[in-house]
């Protein structure tokens, strides 16, 4: 008579594996997997993708290049301006960024720091600006890391890819296991 674990196992026909036979099912598993994935179809449209970003991604790149120039200009204006108007001299280190909610965050060890906190925080442009700063920087990445994949797809600039290998990781946690990019 089978055990209710053999009868289950039975009736979803999962085959129970060795130990030792496990990283072979698991590797075959794998293989079947990236088989699947890459598909003839899938295969040949991101051969036409990266080809397109190949020859124009240059030009973007160099246009959001000069785009986030000019507002990290217009961004840093804006705050010394304000500084002056204030009053305020910063000759301390200071973080600007935006929390969660899209509101500035301030980090300082200035001595006016609770002063600099209520002026940069009342401005409605600032944080308009560091987001258009941060979303604009973030598809440049994207730009720059595409074309690199696309240069590595004859082998050309493999050594250069290692940076976009190493962001994607996997975390192993029992049931809160998960993977994420860096």
């Amino acid at each position: 008579m089978n055990s209710p674990a053999e009868s289950l196992q039975s009736m979803l026909c999962i085959q129970p594996i060795r130990p030792q036979g496990a990283i072979s099912a698991i590797e075959n598993d794998a293989t079947q997997a990236l088989a699947a994935s890459a598909s003839a179809a899938l295969q040949q449209e991101l051969a036409v993708f990266l080809q397109y970003v190949e020859e124009h991604g240059h030009m973007v790149s160099q246009n959001l290049s000069l785009s986030i120039d000019q507002l990290q200009e217009l961004f840093l204006g804006a705050v010394h301006q304000a500084f002056h108007l204030a009053g305020i001299t910063v000759d301390s280190r200071m973080i600007i960024s935006l929390n969660q909610r899209g509101k500035l965050h301030i980090e300082t060890s200035c001595a006016e720091q609770e002063q600099i906190r209520e002026l940069l925080s009342s401005s409605k442009v600032l944080p308009a600006l560091l987001k258009l700063l941060s979303v604009q920087s973030a598809i440049l990445d994207g730009i720059r890391n595409l074309r690199l994949l696309a240069g590595s797809q004859d082998g050309v600039g493999s050594e250069k890819l290692s940076h976009v290998q190493q962001t994607y990781r996997v975390c192993l946690k029992g049931q809160l296991s998960h993977f994420y990019s860096m």
